[in-house]
């Protein structure tokens, strides 16, 4: 049973963190390759640091900049941080492996949560809500399987935990410096992570003391804090591409659906062609999606159980500034990737964008219970009841992970692409001969090769890639993630381009023809 009545300990926080880097290697453990292509981007992107490319990838998973040669400039899409991440964690440990890659991103999930049960025990300062809080953190549901690979899940735990710590701390001169500083590292993790500039400037506007003078100038150290982190990239993006932003954001805006991402003339997608295909479409889509959104909000930020519990919180701090901030930043989040990114956001953008909340939400949970056993006969249980909402997110948790990782095998064709990487060199292709297929970060992080993406729009387009690029294999999985190569798949002989080598495991194997 946890007491709620003494305060929180040195020793609890100490507690809280090892069984908190247990749960993280015991997961690491169950996870030996990256298992999606985010997580193996951020990988390869740490390896070709690590071999001394710098932002340079020998590999290409989409062709929204225009691309005309590998290697070619990184990060273009997806931002640098966790790369940067898992380079640092194998130079600090002189080795490439995977394991090294992962040493920061364990380091933040072990922090994560004694940082929110002292996070909880600055907003009820009882011992009972702050290990509550600290143990939902630890046993932290469906973000437990993606805690410890090279993803940002953990980093933005630890960047939301640190915000939300700011916030209730003291207001110093340096207070909205670190702020910006948080809501920088925020944008370098992930795009989206822009969003968290202006929530910080309403922040200084409104947590710094009065007068008006004094308030604007807290925004303009904030925004100091976000360009001393971001300044550097931004700088990099201008001269490598002439402009602060990748070029290739401004395609995605007007897609239709997400396997255009993977388009290779994503110069098609304009204001015009999103208009051509229909406003009735358009509105569905980012109706659907943002049911979706609050879904996951529910199921997977919520836990479905501790949903009600972080209502009833809110609602009980309701009056809470920072409970304010919190929830207009939540809602900013839900809107702007529903309404601008539905297709991406449904595909994981929000759950992982979301991730930033999580700590305030483990934080109202337990005050949300408080509250509802507020009643003279429930109060005596009020520390059994917080330990039964341990248990059941501890059950919930594991359960989640035997799912998602032991189940499911955890894995998306990094095995497959170490044996067709030996059948390739069995077959005469030289090391530096380039390979299509469909997750090119995982099969250069598996075997060193350069890859390239399967364009989604068919043979044609694929022959193009591949002549463009100098690719003289291609590895087609099974007729399901084949997409716009199906037919190629299963009728090989219709394809003279496309020299049929053999399969491994209903991967097959070509070799491609180069230009006539």
């Amino acid at each position: 049973m946890i007491r709620a009545d003494s305060a929180l300990r040195r020793r609890d926080l100490l507690l809280l963190f090892a069984l908190a880097l247990l749960a993280a290697l015991g997961v690491a453990a169950l996870q030996p390759v990256p298992g999606y292509m985010d997580a193996a981007y951020y990988y390869a992107g740490g390896l070709a640091l690590a071999r001394g490319l710098g932002f340079q990838e020998p590999f290409l998973w989409n062709y929204l900049d225009h691309p005309q040669s590998l290697p070619h400039p990184s990060h273009a899409y997806w931002y640098p941080l966790a790369s940067l991440a898992a380079a640092g964690g194998m130079a600090l440990l002189g080795r490439t492996d995977f394991l090294a890659a992962r040493l920061f991103f364990v380091l933040a999930a072990a922090l994560f949560p004694p940082l929110t049960a002292w996070l909880a025990w600055r907003f009820s300062s009882r011992r009972g809500p702050a290990l509550a809080a600290g143990l939902l953190a630890v046993f932290s549901g469906y973000y437990l399987p993606f805690i410890a690979t090279t993803d940002n899940y953990a980093f933005y735990l630890l960047f939301g935990t640190l915000y939300f710590l700011l916030l209730t701390g003291r207001w110093r001169p340096l207070t909205p410096f670190g702020l910006g500083l948080l809501a920088g590292l925020f944008n370098l993790a992930r795009s989206d992570g822009l969003l968290w500039l202006p929530l910080t400037l309403g922040a200084a506007l409104v947590f710094s003391p009065r007068p008006a003078r004094r308030a604007l100038g807290a925004a303009g150290i904030a925004l100091a804090g976000y360009l001393l982190v971001m300044g550097p990239w931004f700088g990099r993006n201008v001269q490598v591409f002439g402009a602060p932003l990748p070029p290739g954001g401004r395609y995605v805006l007007w897609m239709t659906e997400y396997g255009q991402i993977f388009s290779f003339r994503p110069e098609r997608f304009t204001f015009h062609s999103w208009l051509a295909a229909g406003w009735e479409e358009a509105l569905a889509a980012r109706l659907e999606a943002l049911l979706q959104n609050l879904g996951t909000a529910f199921a997977a930020q919520g836990l479905i159980f501790l949903a009600p519990l972080i209502i009833a919180g809110a609602w009980r701090r309701r009056g809470d500034k920072i409970v304010r901030l919190g929830a207009l930043g939540w809602c900013a989040l839900l809107l702007t990737e529903s309404l601008l990114f539905p297709f991406a956001s449904v595909r994981g953008g929000f759950f992982h964008a979301g991730a930033a909340f999580q700590p305030l939400w483990f934080v109202l949970a337990p005050l949300g219970l408080e509250g509802l056993a507020a009643r003279p006969r429930l109060k005596r249980l009020s520390g059994a009841l917080q330990a039964s909402l341990v248990l059941m997110a501890v059950l919930f948790s594991l359960f989640l992970v035997k799912v998602r990782v032991v189940d499911s095998g955890w894995n998306e064709g990094e095995y497959v692409y170490q044996q067709a990487e030996v059948f390739l060199r069995q077959a005469g292709a030289r090391p530096e001969e380039v390979v299509m297929t469909r997750n090119p970060p995982a099969y250069y992080a598996m075997t060193g090769r350069p890859a390239i993406a399967i364009p989604n729009e068919g043979v044609a387009e694929a022959l193009e890639a591949a002549r463009r690029f100098s690719a003289r294999y291609l590895v087609l999985e099974p007729p399901g993630a084949a997409g716009a190569l199906r037919d190629l798949y299963e009728h090989p002989q219709d394809y003279p381009a496309f020299e049929y080598l053999g399969e491994l495991d209903e991967t097959r194997l070509f070799r491609i023809a180069p230009s006539p």
